[in-house]
């Protein structure tokens, strides 16, 4: 804690000896809040990590991807928000503008990938579960301010209300002020992208609604970089004796800090957009997939219950036993067209050379079956008759139509009434 304390009270001290003639500097130095939050914040992740790791669920909650990529959110935070080259923004417009999109597209979404909130809980979860005791009649206000569409409105809201004039001068001058629109701007943003790549699960909004619900707020908080840059005139007063000293006038700074918001930002929310697509577009792919697989699964079942239905019915045995020679048939012949054929790569067929296919059922009994197919007496002519075109029979029926011929048909009868 001591070390701790030391980094904190160096990090704050170097720049201000670094910057201390800086002109216009509003509060004289790194804002000691944002320290003292990247504190607390690293404190409750290392906490919740190692109660996860603790209980065996390192990799399955929080992983070596998601403290990456906290970390990453860690260090970037603290290069915007309480390094020196965060003070530029004191002196420039269009640097302070830089900050609050890094801020809001790069920081929040890093903790999000990071899953920072879900280590938090661990790390206080003897104090969440007496809330979720004490606070039971709240929640249902808690799921209404954090509905997408209450996400949504927060986002947008306190990115344009932050950038009027007169609140804008304020937090400038204002330290609490600067810190509660840092904090209004990450905490929004957060649950923003909390909302936008959020594990699908029901309940949660399908990628099509997420890129929407990030497309809207890109066309939307557009706005005031819009209006900032086509501005005839200063706006923003307070960076009026700083901006000279970057060979800026003010209204160059101004309009520089409007393209900043209108132009990086836009792409930034593009890139998000074109990422729930893709996801989108993977998710369609693989429940097409499943569903191809699961309906040929049920018409595989169907044919092999049908086929195999009423094997061994007894009053039509006899009439079987004389149907098994074919007038004209060949069954030498019949094994030859059905290996040309192919019909082994879906039927398993005793004495033809390659037939093991498992997508039909196998035909070693066919000769002794009460049904072709469940529909069909089984007699030579009815047998023929699908070979040859078991679509007629059974439209839409597993089976395909092979071309097979009449003289075919008659060969590769004769040979399957043999498998008895």
């Amino acid at each position: 804690m001591r070390k701790l304390t030391l980094l904190s009270v160096a990090f704050c001290a170097v720049p201000r000896l670094v910057f201390a003639d800086a002109p216009g500097q509003a509060h004289g130095g790194v804002h000691g809040y944002a320290i003292g939050a990247l504190l607390l914040v690293a404190m409750l992740y290392a906490v919740g990590l190692r109660r996860i790791c603790v209980r065996g669920a390192f990799g399955r909650i929080v992983g070596r991807r998601e403290a990456g990529a906290f970390v990453a959110g860690l260090l970037t935070t603290f290069i915007v928000t309480a390094s020196p080259v965060s003070l530029l923004g004191e002196a420039l417009f269009s640097a302070h503008m830089a900050q609050h999109l890094a801020l809001m597209l790069i920081c929040a979404p890093l903790f999000v990938a990071g899953r920072a909130s879900v280590a938090a809980t661990w790390a206080l979860l003897p104090v969440a579960r007496l809330l979720h005791v004490r606070l039971g009649p709240l929640r249902a206000l808690w799921r209404a301010l954090t509905t997408p569409l209450a996400v949504w409105i927060w986002f947008i809201g306190f990115f344009s209300i932050w950038h009027l004039p007169g609140l804008y001068m304020w937090a400038l001058r204002s330290e609490a002020a600067h810190a509660l629109e840092h904090m209004s701007f990450f905490v929004s943003a957060y649950g923003f992208w909390s909302v936008a790549f959020a594990p699908s699960r029901r309940g949660t909004l399908g990628y099509g609604g997420r890129a929407l619900f990030v497309a809207s707020a890109a066309l939307v908080s557009g706005l005031p970089g819009a209006l900032i840059a086509i501005a005839p005139r200063p706006l923003y007063a307070q960076h009026a004796a700083t901006t000279l000293r970057y060979g800026l006038t003010p209204l160059e700074d101004q309009q520089l800090a409007g393209l900043v918001m209108w132009i990086p930002g836009g792409l930034a929310y593009i890139v998000a957009v074109l990422v729930l697509l893709a996801l989108w577009m993977r998710e369609a792919e693989r429940n097409a997939r499943k569903r191809s697989a699961a309906t040929a699964l049920v018409a595989c079942i169907a044919a092999s219950v049908t086929l195999a239905g009423c094997d061994d019915a007894a009053p039509w045995r006899g009439r079987q036993a004389t149907a098994a020679q074919v007038p004209g048939g060949d069954p030498q012949k019949g094994a030859q067209y059905i290996a040309a054929i192919g019909c082994g790569a879906c039927h398993s067929i005793p004495g033809v050379n390659g037939a093991a296919g498992l997508v039909g059922p196998p035909l070693d009994n066919i000769g002794r079956r009460a049904y072709i197919a469940g529909l069909l007496r089984n007699t030579p002519a009815n047998l023929e008759a699908w070979l040859r075109d078991p679509q007629k029979i059974a439209p839409g029926n597993v089976m395909p139509n092979m071309g097979i011929s009449e003289e075919q048909s008659r060969h590769i009868a004769a040979y399957l009434y043999t498998l008895r």
